[in-house]
Formats: C-alpha cells, sequence, structure tokens
C-alpha cells in the first residue's frame, strides 16, 4: 500500500513539475515572480563579461 502511494506521489510530482516547465524558455527565461536574491551578485560579474556580453549584465 504505501509502495503504491510513493508511485502515485511520484507521478503527481513529475506531471506538476511538466506542467510548470511547459512552455519555459531555458534559453530566453521569463520569470513570473518576484527572485528571491539575484542571479549573479555583482562582484562575481568580471570585467570581460561586461566588455563580451553586456545585454548579459543586467544592474538593478
Amino acid at each position: 500500500m504505501e509502495d503504491r502511494l510513493m508511485r502515485e506521489e511520484r507521478a503527481l510530482r513529475r506531471r506538476l513539475l511538466l506542467r510548470m516547465l511547459r512552455g519555459f524558455s531555458f534559453e530566453n527565461p521569463r520569470f513570473r515572480g518576484e527572485p528571491i536574491n539575484e542571479l549573479v551578485p555583482p562582484e562575481l560579474i568580471t570585467r570581460e563579461l561586461r566588455e563580451h556580453y553586456p545585454e548579459r549584465v543586467i544592474f538593478a
């Protein structure tokens, strides 16, 4: 019985994850909420990144 319940829960979690990721682009993510923290802290952004990929460096 417990094994069956665990399999059902796993299937439900998998379906929920796939439903949440449907239409999500990892190349061009569009977040649907407020981020918890910055994706990359400013102190970790190198000069090379700013020079070669300025469109990817976004400061709030």
